[in-house]
């Protein structure tokens, strides 16, 4: 052995070590230590008591397993976008800090090298810390026996293996990217190609591709073949160079602001919300990316359990009250580069910035979510009744989680979702709107009229709801603030 490949080793692995012990580090101090501990036992918790509620209603074991691996999947596709954070987007989170990711720029280091580590130790991490825990739900599958921690450890690594892939195809995505292909003929080749394979019917085999524990050994070796070979594929591209070309832009913030009519204070708050979101990386595109990828994802598990069980849900109640989700996603994009100190320069108060912020959402939140539902309720052939109720749903739950979002967590949605207390808090609020919405999806197709009316009252209860608790975000968070010291 070189000397030059015997110091690699034990960078390499000391390197691994700092980004493990710093992404922990991270957690704890922003979480409060204790309240990110429990996380994992809150998923645990709420795998296993989903697991049994399905079971209660009838739904079959193979659909609850490839539920799971639905989640996996896409918290697979959020995280893989971890290591291209930007540096002032993570000081709005979490303040001033020096990147370890950042130090190639000072120190001798390989920036891919480094970025490949830092992918693995995301995905060590939350194989553990998520990933886990909801594989605890087989113990309810299987029962209790001897081979209950056996059936449990198959799970986790089927699940960790959907997992990991949807971070390298993310990877991937980016690593093109870099390499000047542009946006959207990355979007159109996946829609087309997705297109393709529901027209084929082969949308259930493609499926049992990222469900390793339902198919055989020879398609689980594929998948992490596939996964290796794309990983490596995707750092070699990956040009750590890339920097976005620069622009010229008009005055649209002056256009923007005098076409909306609202008092210029908001209305210059509401304008420089959009335009933050339009010059950051993806623009206006990242809400509609993101209410697309729920859209495919629910689609898929749709087919899925309607080729298992032969019940298929109501479309319009069922996708209406599950789009509205996105309501969490859309907010985190419009805050995604704020702080709450960053207005304090200006003649605002907070609670203005709280109400500005709301218009914004609506602004951006409406299109994000009509687009896939008229898709949805066109493609699954809705009845009227039904897709005009989940239309009332759509918007008043998506109010009511866009409510119950910057009521919890402020102007830092992203914090929660591992902050145990938060994270319960968040979950038994959309549970209780949520979970009867889909038992009635699936329990009355097509829905009776005593059942829409039902629901279309809940859509506008909840909205109500969702507008209070927006409503009084912005004084508890300015009292909060004030009082911090």
């Amino acid at each position: 052995m070189s000397g030059a490949s015997a110091r690699q080793g034990p960078t390499t692995w000391r390197l691994f070590a700092v980004l493990f012990r710093e992404e922990w580090r991270l957690h704890t101090r922003l979480f409060g230590g204790w309240r990110f501990a429990l996380f994992p036992a809150v998923i645990a918790t709420l795998a296993v008591g989903a697991t049994i509620a399905l079971r209660e209603t009838g739904t079959a074991d193979g659909t609850i397993v490839a539920g799971l691996h639905v989640l996996a999947l896409g918290f697979g596709l959020y995280s893989g976008t971890a290591g291209f954070a930007g540096s002032d987007m993570l000081e709005n989170v979490f303040g001033k800090l020096s990147l370890v990711l950042s130090t190639p720029a000072t120190l001798p280091l390989s920036r891919r090298r480094l970025l490949g580590l830092f992918l693995l130790k995301d995905a060590l991490f939350y194989a553990v810390a998520f990933v886990l825990p909801m594989a605890a739900s087989n113990a309810v599958l299987v029962g209790l026996s001897a081979r209950t921690p056996l059936a449990v450890g198959a799970l986790w690594l089927s699940l960790s293996l959907s997992f990991v892939a949807g971070m390298v195809l993310t990877v991937a995505l980016i690593a093109l990217r870099t390499r000047g292909v542009p946006a959207w003929a990355l979007v159109g080749t996946i829609v087309f190609s997705a297109g393709s394979l529901w027209a084929m019917g082969g949308t259930r085999a493609a499926w049992t591709v990222f469900v390793p524990i339902t198919g055989s050994v020879a398609s689980a070796g594929g998948l992490v073949l596939g996964t290796v070979l794309v990983g490596a594929a995707a750092l070699t591209l990956y040009d750590p160079t890339y920097g976005r070309p620069a622009r010229t832009a008009g005055d649209r913030f002056a256009q923007l602001s005098d076409g909306l009519s609202l008092e210029a204070s908001t209305s210059a708050l509401v304008s420089k919300t959009l335009l933050d979101l339009a010059r950051s990386s993806g623009g206006v595109w990242k809400p509609f990316v993101s209410a697309g990828i729920l859209l495919a994802l629910v689609a898929a598990l749709v087919g899925l359990v309607e080729t298992i069980t032969g019940i298929a849900p109501a479309p319009g109640i069922f996708f209406g009250g599950v789009l509205g989700l996105t309501a969490f996603t859309t907010y985190n994009w419009l805050t995604q580069f704020d702080s709450l100190e960053a207005y304090l320069i200006y003649p605002v108060s907070i609670a203005d910035v709280f109400w500005a912020k709301r218009i914004a959402f609506v602004l951006v939140g409406a299109p994000t979510v009509a687009v896939p539902y008229l898709g949805a309720v066109y493609w699954f052939e809705a009845t009227l009744l039904d897709a005009v109720v989940g239309a009332i749903l759509l918007a008043g739950y998506a109010l009511y989680y866009y409510g119950l979002t910057v009521y919890i967590a402020g102007f830092d949605p992203n914090e929660f979702l591992f902050d145990a207390v938060r994270f319960t808090l968040f979950t038994v609020g959309v549970a209780v709107a949520l979970v009867p919405t889909l038992v009635a999806g699936f329990v009355v197709v097509p829905p009776s009229t005593t059942v829409a009316l039902v629901l279309a009252l809940s859509g506008l209860g909840f909205g109500g709801i969702g507008f209070v608790l927006s409503s009084r975000a912005g004084p508890r968070w300015d009292e909060r603030y004030r009082n911090r010291d």
